[in-house]
């Protein structure tokens, strides 16, 4: 609800008045049904009676925050100076104390820590204040003309990298790289990267975003962020055998190779993955098909998480979902082979699709199109451990590379290996 240029008088005046209607109304019922029946009119009224109530406590709440913000907002330079005359006493002290050889003089750390409990408003940074600032400014201390308010100074405003709507400052957050957030936009990547391995951590421009309990985000949501980020530092790891639960079983639930599962307490085997059993583990048939038929088709499975990897173009540099990085031809750690770094079949598919996605491939004769196919080849072998730089919008409707999603307005394409991404992979996946 939008309350700005109406004071709080006014909205509870008009909720109240509302109220009243809603009872003269009811009053006014002839009551012609059964006793049993309900019928839409009573449904509508008790809608509108719970939404004026959360309306009334919406605005009792606002009222309050302006309250405290003004609060803060005019002791907080005071408090700031009596922090800082406080400060500027325990340091002459201490410095009076040690001139005159008294040992005492260092203050321990248990005393710092007491002092630091009792000073409640020390937590109040800049950015706190130039928010209950920015909550202080929605209703005025009194009255003002129309030319008043449009003279007021325009609120600052900045646009989230990820949904490029434009925010109060005060209501995005900042990543290490720089780039800002809304609060929507940042619990949705957190949320996003919990289902998909390949955005978590959750990260921007490759650095990744810190998760800590906050005006942010919640103890619960950090609670699973911490929870899923044991399950991706763990090596090996063993989920529960029963297919109806497949939940992680942490290395606290394993003790002789046998997994507890905290959630349905099935026992599993930590070596084969399978249910529990005595002796040597049975062969599992239905993974070994799988192998057998990577094998036929020559795809490489990542030693750290056991995915399954095909190879369809490019250079041999495989980087998994897990973020293992290894070599596609004999599956060891990239660059602790001396396998090729690419086949020639496959960077030729690769030139050629990207150069059959130019807007004039239709109108290129075989010349030049050879002559175009060659020199994407020469720069994805140049490029083929790109970082990504340098990036340029071309319109859609395209396929996301990394996600497969179709973007219908546009999509970035990097500048140096061609690759395309939607702005989600191209600032949180790549």
């Amino acid at each position: 609800m939008d309350c700005c240029g109406i004071d709080s008088e006014s909205l509870m005046l008009a909720i109240q008045l509302q109220r009243q209607d809603l009872e003269e109304f009811e009053r006014s019922k002839k009551g012609k049904h059964r006793e049993d029946e309900i019928i839409d009119s009573e449904v509508a009224l008790q809608l509108c009676r719970q939404e004026l109530e959360e309306m009334a406590t919406l605005i009792s709440d606002q009222a309050l925050c302006i309250s405290i913000a003004r609060a803060v907002e005019s002791d907080a330079l005071l408090i700031a100076e009596a922090k800082a005359a406080e400060e500027q006493a325990a340091s002459d002290r201490a410095f009076a104390l040690r001139l005159s050889g008294n040992p005492q003089a260092t203050p321990t750390a248990d005393t710092t820590k007491t002092n630091e409990k009792k000073r409640p408003a020390d937590h109040l940074d800049d950015a706190s204040i130039e928010r209950f600032k920015l909550m202080n400014r929605f209703e005025p201390d009194h009255a003002e003309s129309s030319s008043s308010a449009a003279s007021r100074e325009p609120l600052e405003t900045r646009e989230c990298i990820a949904c490029t709507d434009s925010f109060p400052t005060s209501a995005l957050s900042r990543s290490p790289c720089t780039h800002e957030y809304c609060r929507e936009c940042l619990v949705g990547l957190v949320h996003s990267s919990l289902r998909d391995e390949s955005l978590f951590p959750p990260r921007c421009c490759t650095q990744p975003i810190p998760i800590e309990t906050g005006p942010w985000f919640s103890p619960t949501l950090v609670g699973e962020f911490r929870a899923k980020q044991l399950e991706h530092d763990t090596p090996n790891r063993t989920y529960c055998s029963e297919p109806t639960c497949s939940t992680f079983v942490p290395p606290l639930f394993i003790a002789r190779d046998v997994a507890w599962c905290p959630k349905c307490s099935q026992r599993t085997c930590v070596h084969c993955k399978g249910p529990f059993h005595h002796g040597i583990c049975p062969s599992d048939t239905v993974s070994q098909q799988v192998l057998e038929l990577a094998t036929q088709n020559g795809w490489q499975q990542c030693k750290v998480c056991k995915r399954v990897v095909e190879l369809e173009q490019g250079c041999n540099h495989i980087t998994c979902k897990c973020k293992a990085e290894f070599c596609y031809i004999c599956g060891k750690r990239w660059k602790t082979c001396n396998c090729p770094q690419w086949h020639e079949e496959r960077l030729y598919c690769r030139a050629n699709a990207i150069v059959d996605r130019a807007n004039d491939a239709a109108q290129m004769n075989e010349a030049d199109r050879q002559r175009r196919v060659e020199q994407e080849r020469l720069n994805l072998i140049e490029n083929h451990e790109c970082t990504h730089e340098r990036w340029r919008g071309r319109p859609g409707p395209r396929e996301c590379e990394e996600c497969l999603d179709i973007m219908p307005v546009f999509i970035y394409e990097c500048r140096q290996c061609r690759i395309m991404a939607c702005r989600r992979c191209r600032y949180n996946r790549l």
